[in-house]
């Protein structure tokens, strides 16, 4: 009876965390082709953030509040060079009051300037590209060339 009690008790925790857990894409548009802009996910690593949250040496490097969301970050370069595209997991706060999106350099392409990010908190979310980024440059472009005349 008692092993029927912590069987079952293990199979539950294991379950709920499981429920909880979200998984993201984490890949770049360097090393990955297919992480880019136009995504495809054949062949792109999939991590459960609740698993990588649990490491506790990364807590002081990535302070965490809440539950883990997928991010995607988009930076763009010199005319007619293609955007650098990174997608991962985000441990930092996710509500609309408190997010900010680390506008920093990328490390693999520091001469890229930060475009904008998308957060969202659905399994493997961070796959489609939201448009966001274009919309918006293209939109501020347009304000700024019909103030212009």
């Amino acid at each position: 009876m008692r092993l029927l009690v912590s069987s079952s008790l293990w199979l539950l925790v294991t379950l709920v965390s499981t429920a909880l857990a979200i998984t993201c894409f984490e890949c770049d548009s360097v090393n990955d082709a297919g992480c880019g802009e136009i995504f495809s996910g054949d062949d792109i690593a999939k991590t459960d953030c609740k698993a990588v949250e649990v490491l506790g040496n990364m807590r002081s490097y990535y302070p965490q509040s809440g539950e883990p969301t997928c991010l995607t970050k988009y930076y763009e370069g010199a005319p007619g060079s293609s955007r650098f595209v990174r997608r991962s997991c985000f441990f930092g706060d996710s509500s609309p009051a408190d997010f900010s999106c680390d506008e920093s350099p990328d490390p693999l392409v520091p001469d890229q300037s930060f475009l904008g990010c998308t957060l969202c908190s659905s399994d493997l979310c961070n796959a489609a590209s939201s448009g966001m980024p274009s919309m918006w440059i293209a939109l501020v472009f347009a304000l700024l060339l019909w103030l212009s005349n």
